[in-house]
């Protein structure tokens, strides 16, 4: 029993972590998306000038 309970904390506690991990990936996507669309934007700016 006190092994089960030990296994299910472990599994949590890795849950946790990947949880996080995928939160920290998801701003840096967010992050990344809002530069590109800024890079596109000037871009279509230079288009459009051109």
């Amino acid at each position: 029993m006190t092994r089960n309970i030990g296994a299910v904390s472990t599994a949590a506690g890795e849950t946790g972590q990947a949880a996080g991990d995928v939160l920290q990936a998801a701003g840096e996507l967010s992050r990344q998306s809002e530069r590109l669309g800024a890079e596109v934007k000037t871009f279509l700016a230079g288009v459009k000038a051109a």
